[in-house]
C-alpha cells in the first residue's frame, strides 16, 4: 500500500510539526498539568493532537491589543 518513501514523506513533516508544537506548549504560561496533558495528546495522536492544539490549545494574550484598551 505505502512504500517506505511515501511513509517518510508523511511522517517526517508530522514529526517536525509535533516537536515544534511541544516546544510551544512548554513555552506557554499554562499550568504544568495542562502542558503535560497536551504533550501526551501530541505523542499519542500526533496529527490530530497538533490540529486540536492549534484550534483549542492555550493562547498567548496579544500585548498590543491589551495596550490599546488600557492606553490613555
Amino acid at each position: 500500500m505505502f512504500s517506505l518513501e511515501t511513509g517518510s514523506i508523511i511522517v517526517i513533516p508530522i514529526l517536525l510539526i509535533s516537536l515544534w508544537v511541544v516546544t510551544r506548549i512548554f513555552q506557554s504560561d499554562e499550568k504544568s498539568a495542562v502542558k503535560v496533558l497536551w504533550t501526551i495528546t501530541i505523542f499519542i495522536l500526533p496529527a490530530i493532537g497538533c490540529v486540536l492544539w492549534y484550534f483549542i490549545g492555550p493562547r498567548k494574550e496579544n500585548s498590543t491589543q491589551n495596550s490599546l484598551y488600557f492606553h490613555k
